[in-house]
């Protein structure tokens, strides 16, 4: 559990636990699946999808699109202004992925 305040941007620490949790289970186990939820589903857990969809290499208008689509209503201003915000580091690109990312 990594609470953060509804409506709100996760803290950093939160981001790097997140990062760093999914690079550590999809070097473990490539192409596993790893679910996101939050109470709603339309802030929270999809920034956090967000963030792992940009730290892959997507453009943030892209990632925004593509679980807006899955999601309709996810992200609020403030979290969409975060998001447009974050540069990414490339923390989850890996130099023998082969795999691909799957939103459902």
């Amino acid at each position: 559990d990594w609470p953060f305040d509804d409506g709100a941007p996760p803290p950093s620490q939160i981001v790097d636990d997140w990062l760093n949790l999914l690079k550590t289970k999809f070097r473990e186990e490539p192409g596993c699946c790893v679910a996101v939820h939050c109470v709603a589903g339309l802030g929270r857990a999809p920034v956090l999808v967000a963030l792992a969809l940009i730290e892959c290499g997507m453009k943030y208008e892209d990632a925004v699109q593509f679980i807006r689509q899955k999601r309709r209503g996810a992200f609020n201003s403030k979290q969409l202004l975060y998001l447009e915000k974050y540069r990414p580091k490339m923390r989850l690109r890996f130099k023998d992925a082969n795999g691909h990312c799957c939103v459902q």
